[in-house]
């Protein structure tokens, strides 16, 4: 029996995903009810099954509300894993994307940063979303990461979400 990953991004716009012998299943967090999400987790309870799930923090800036609900959403999953005794890891985004993403797949934006002295100078940065989905498509090129059939966009919930359940593979966790 081969091990199952289980990707975990646990926003509220979020996706849970598997990887099961090359075999892709996913779950969008948003709109699903949590008696469900409850239920496709229990599906690996008893299986050869490892989660990575995103340690994410509050984003400074963000409202109370939207950071709490970021904190309800992690620990109703984690709590999830928990109780179906599947074990977990806890990834910061810098470590699973610095384990799936290549120099090919960066993407950068520019942005303008305000000096103290009252100037300004472009910052170059790297673009996460658009660069996990470059990493996304070359690792998965025949996944569809759209949230339905009528998107026009990858979701980069599915996006991140698969690629960390890539990431727990390529760490044999």
């Amino acid at each position: 029996m081969s091990k199952i990953y289980l990707g975990i991004d646990p926003g509220s716009d979020g996706y849970l995903s598997v990887i099961d012998n090359g075999e892709y299943r996913f779950l969008p967090i948003e709109d699903t009810p949590m008696l469900e999400i409850g239920k496709f987790v229990g599906e690996f309870r008893d299986a050869q099954c490892v989660a990575v799930l995103e340690d994410v923090h509050s984003v400074f800036g963000s409202s109370a509300q939207g950071t709490f609900n970021f904190g309800l959403s992690k620990g109703f999953l984690l709590g999830l894993l928990i109780a179906h005794r599947i074990p977990y890891v806890l990834v910061a985004p810098k470590d699973w994307q610095s384990g799936v993403w290549i120099n090919a797949d960066k993407e950068y934006t520019t942005q303008k940063q305000k000096l103290k002295n009252g100037g300004e100078k472009t910052v170059r940065k790297v673009d996460t979303k658009q660069t996990s989905y470059n990493a996304a498509l070359r690792l998965f090129p025949d996944v569809d990461f759209r949230k339905s059939a009528r998107c026009t966009k990858p979701h980069d919930g599915k996006v991140d979400a698969l690629l960390m359940a890539e990431y727990g593979r390529r760490m044999n966790l």
